[in-house]
Parts: C-alpha cells; sequence; structure tokens
C-alpha cells in the first residue's frame, strides 16, 4: 500500500473512530451540506481560528463497521477559515477520493470531516436526498447545537435512531450564518 493510501486510510479511520466512540480530537468546526444552483449536493466546512482540517466523508447510515464510506475527499493545503466544495466536482483545494457519491432517495447520510493528524474534526450533519430537495441555494444544513436538548436520547433500532436524529437534531442557516458563527469555536 503507498503512502498516499495509507495516510488516507489512516485519517479516514481517525474520522471514523471519533464519529463511533464518541471521544477522541476535540471539535474544531462545524460542517453542513447545501445545494447549488443546479440542485447538487455542496459541502460547507468553518474551520475554528488556529485549526485546520484536510479530510472529509461521506456515509450511509446506520454506519457499521464493515459499511464503506460513499464519498471522500481531501483538500491540499489544509483547510482555515471557511470553505465549500461540490459533492461530483470538488474544488477549493479539495479533491474527491473515488468516484462521485451517488445519493439514493430514503438513505441517511452523514457528513463530517477532521484533520489528518487527529487534532480536530468537525462533528457531523446528516441528511437524505429529500432534505436536499427541500433547500434553497444559500442554504446550510448544520447539526443544531442550539436546540432544547430532549428529555432523553433516540432510541429503537439502529435506523429508527438515524431517523430520530435527523428530523430532529439538524437545523439550516443561511451560508451568511454559517460563515460567520463560530459554532464550535471556543470565545
Amino acid at each position: 500500500m503507498s503512502g498516499t493510501r495509507m495516510l488516507i486510510v489512516g485519517g479516514a479511520a481517525v474520522t471514523v473512530a471519533v464519529l463511533v466512540s464518541g471521544c477522541g480530537p476535540p471539535g474544531t468546526g462545524t460542517i453542513g451540506v447545501g445545494v447549488d444552483a443546479a440542485g447538487k449536493p455542496v459541502a460547507y466546512l468553518r474551520v475554528c481560528p488556529g485549526e485546520h482540517m484536510d479530510l472529509a466523508r461521506l456515509d450511509a447510515e446506520p454506519l457499521k463497521d464493515s459499511t464503506p464510506s460513499v464519498g471522500a475527499w481531501g483538500a491540499r493545503p489544509a483547510v482555515t477559515g471557511s470553505t465549500s466544495w461540490s459533492f461530483d466536482r470538488p474544488d477549493h483545494g479539495w479533491v474527491a477520493k473515488g468516484p462521485a457519491p451517488q445519493l439514493e432517495p430514503g438513505v441517511i447520510y452523514s457528513l463530517s470531516a477532521g484533520a489528518k493528524d487527529g487534532s480536530g474534526t468537525s462533528g457531523y450533519v446528516t441528511f437524505t436526498t429529500e432534505d436536499l430537495q427541500a433547500m434553497k441555494p444559500g442554504q446550510v444544513r448544520i447539526y443544531d447545537t442550539t436546540r432544547e436538548v430532549p428529555a432523553a436520547e433516540p432510541t429503537g433500532t439502529l435506523e429508527q435512531q438515524d431517523r430520530d436524529e435527523n428530523d430532529n437534531f439538524m437545523r439550516v442557516v443561511s451560508q451568511h450564518q454559517f460563515e460567520q458563527a463560530s459554532l464550535m469555536c471556543e470565545p
């Protein structure tokens, strides 16, 4: 296995470990998803000041150990500040690590980002193709850190938990709000 491939696989493993374990690198930014003028998916990433990220991945939920990622991207140089890229035509330094993801109706997807060196992560956002179809260009769907915390976390099957989280834990903001907000950054 080449050094580059090992680095990509290792970075993806770190991202998955963080998302699955609930502990690990600190939150050093936030990620969102929206659509362009043609209705195609666009990823949005806001990195906290002094931090960087250079990996992103898209998974189908529920995430299981053997589930391959649906899409993956790398950035050179590492991203600081705010950036965005098209799922099927990445730009702004982002490069696809495989074919463009083919999104299917009814599937819940999870988009996340992090740093290869393990120094931080963006958290994640979940969405479906139906969620994207309801959006307009300039809107960004994010994990809602400002929502009232429910009495209990979602329960039931993994599939039901994913549906509940997708329906109740996300919100849509403007691209301007996304780029200006500190979201997960410390003051």
